[in-house]
Formats: structure tokens, C-alpha cells, sequence
């Protein structure tokens, strides 16, 4: 079991949503898989674990254009995988063990949540599970500009938490979120290998 003390020292935590705190990566990979068998074209899902973190108009653009798809069909792709996506992960998503390290700092530290979704499938799933009030803040793909690698999401969840970002640590699943962070200057918990990257040292 993961030992939470080694997060005492934080001022404030931050969490990536989708893959991080919520099980969605499989509902989206089906979902870009179906859109994909719907148009004709072979969309490969996994492209966005590669970029995962990545606003879906950016994973989108790069599987079309892997798959030779012609951009002029972006806008049904991105209606279709919004439809599916919004389908398959409200069926089936569900909680990771990193949201056993949110319910145990609630009222201890202040939480921001900041993903690369957009506002509308963030509030559902926030409605879905009842977390709105683990967080003191949340942002979302439409509240920055530029997107993880950038360090813009995290940064923006340390300031509206109040917080120095030399003094927050990021929960990621992604390699674009871990670039993100430490371009924040933050430490980073690597849910996928359990390891403390601090940005010190890189």
C-alpha cells in the first residue's frame, strides 16, 4: 500500500483526471476505435496513449492523419467521439487507487484537478462520482491556452489554490503530464510506476 506521508510535505496537490484519478482510457480508446470503424478509416486508439494529456482536437488530427484521414471530416470525428466517448465512459469509468490519496488530504491540503478534457465530460464525471467538493479548484482544457506539455494547466491550479508551484505535487499518467509538471517546476507521482520524480533533478 502506497505510503501517503511521503505527500506531507506538499502545500497542495494536484491530480490529471483521465488515467490518474478515473479509469476512462479504455472507454476513449473504443470510442476512437468506433468512430474510426463508422468513417471508414483505420483511427488507431493507442495514438492517444501517446499523447495522452493532449486536448482531443490534437489526438484527433494526428490519428487522421496516421490514417490518411482528409481534415475536412475533423468536425464529424470530433462530434462522433464525443458522442461514443461520453456513451462508453459514463457506463463504464471508474475510480483508481489515487483517489484513495484525495479522500485521505481532504480538508488537509488544498486539491486542484487539472486535465486535458473538456468542461462538459470533466462535470460529468465529477457529478457521476461526487467529487466536486475534494477540489478547490479544477481546470480544464478551455481554461488555458496551451496545453500539457506546456506547464499552463498546473499552473494555473497552484494559483487558484493560492499556491507556490515550487510547493505542489502533480499526480500523472502520461509522459506529456510529467513533462508539464516539472515544466511547472513541481514534483510528479508517477501512478503508473508509483515513483516520485522531483524536478530538481531533471
Amino acid at each position: 500500500m502506497l505510503d501517503f506521508s511521503m505527500f506531507e510535505t506538499y502545500e497542495g496537490l494536484i491530480f490529471d483526471m483521465d488515467g490518474t484519478l478515473i479509469n476512462t482510457m479504455p472507454s476513449h480508446k473504443k470510442a476512437w476505435d468506433r468512430v474510426g470503424i463508422e468513417l471508414g478509416y483505420p483511427l488507431d486508439g493507442n495514438i492517444m496513449y501517446e499523447l495522452g494529456g493532449a486536448p482531443v482536437g490534437t489526438i484527433a488530427m494526428e490519428m487522421m492523419k496516421r490514417s490518411d484521414m482528409p481534415m475536412d471530416l475533423l468536425e464529424q470525428v470530433l462530434k462522433l467521439k464525443q458522442q461514443y466517448g461520453i456513451e462508453l465512459i459514463m457506463k463504464h469509468a471508474t475510480l483508481l487507487p489515487a483517489f484513495d490519496v484525495v479522500k485521505f488530504f481532504l480538508n488537509k491540503k488544498p486539491m486542484a484537478l487539472g486535465t486535458g478534457s473538456h468542461r462538459n465530460v470533466v462535470e460529468m464525471l465529477l457529478n457521476k462520482f461526487e467529487l466536486h467538493h475534494y477540489f478547490n479548484a479544477v481546470v480544464a482544457a478551455e481554461d488555458v491556452k496551451n496545453h500539457k506539455p506546456a506547464p499552463d494547466t498546473f499552473l494555473r491550479c497552484a494559483k487558484l489554490c493560492g499556491l507556490n508551484p515550487k510547493n505542489c505535487i502533480v499526480f500523472e499518467d502520461a509522459d506529456l503530464g510529467v513533462e508539464s509538471a516539472l515544466k511547472a517546476k513541481m514534483d510528479v507521482f508517477d501512478v503508473r510506476i508509483n515513483k516520485l520524480i522531483t524536478y530538481r533533478t531533471r
